[in-house]
């Protein structure tokens, strides 16, 4: 098990979701003495229901069991779901029809984005001005983390980071290059991929000459699996709501199975 779970809220609201129950309560197994540190990095703007909810599990203890697991919600289409398991249903079908309902759905997510241009403001959903915002809020975290799991940092020590679903390698290159001596990339849209290797080419950032970005992985999430003991922080941002539940908690798994001894698996991501 993990020695400690740290979950980071940042900016200051809450994190309120059902997923959060799950993800504060999966368990990690690891024979390594320096365990990785869990953290989760949110922004999201339900602090009244959080509010609520707390209310009532204070005052009835089923009562936050129950919220957390029946929340309910609309699909993009407007469609309303009573709970998640009602939705994975809708988009995944049971269990003899899931695979191939699972194919498809993946596939039809990656085909939304090949029709987006690779842009800051194409992978931000045409919010391409919260980019700035964004990497200050980023990099004050990630300096407190540094700080934290890695205070040798500034001599010498090699780190290594990987960007999941890296997109045209915003975060990359305007953060991660800057503190990691090698970033890999991970992403399964090839033309973001291609604006990636083009920006992160040494001609076209500013990073340190002994920092860079070596591999680039045309891979999706789901099907990605870390190299043993390479990456000392794995980077997840904005890119965990295209992977099921059970892909979801698999990739976990992974990470935290091939992560180097103090790594850190860092996962930012927004409820709106």
């Amino acid at each position: 098990m993990l020695d400690r779970l740290r979950l980071h809220v940042y900016p200051k609201e809450p994190l309120t979701c059902a997923k959060l129950t799950q993800y504060a309560s999966l368990k990690l197994e690891t024979k390594r003495r320096a365990k990785p540190t869990l953290h989760l990095l949110h922004v999201g703007r339900r602090k009244e229901k959080l509010r609520s909810a707390e209310a009532g599990a204070a005052a009835d203890p089923k009562h936050k069991e129950s919220s957390a697991m029946e929340v309910s919600g609309l699909d993009s289409d407007g469609k309303e779901f009573k709970n998640a398991e009602e939705m994975w249903r809708e988009q995944i079908g049971e269990d003899g029809e899931q695979q191939e309902k699972k194919t498809q759905w993946y596939r039809e997510g990656i085909s939304y984005w090949e029709g987006v241009e690779a842009s800051v403001d194409g992978v931000l959903g045409g919010f391409g001005n919260v980019n700035e915002v964004d990497i200050k809020g980023s990099e004050a975290f990630l300096q407190m983390l540094l700080s934290d799991r890695f205070p040798n940092a500034r001599n010498n020590q090699h780190l290594v980071a990987l960007d999941c679903g890296s997109g045209i390698g915003r975060i990359t290159k305007n953060l991660l290059i800057r503190y990691f001596n090698e970033v890999d990339l991970l992403e399964p849209v090839s033309h973001f991929l291609d604006a990636a290797r083009e920006s992160l080419a040494p001609e076209n950032h500013m990073a340190p000459d002994m920092h860079k970005a070596t591999n680039f992985f045309c891979v999706p999430l789901q099907d990605f699996t870390p190299e043993t003991g390479r990456y000392d922080v794995i980077w997840v941002q904005w890119c965990i709501g295209h992977l099921t539940d059970d892909d979801f908690v698999s990739f976990f798994k992974r990470a935290k199975e091939n992560i180097a001894r103090s790594g850190t698996f860092l996962l930012s991501h927004s409820l709106i």
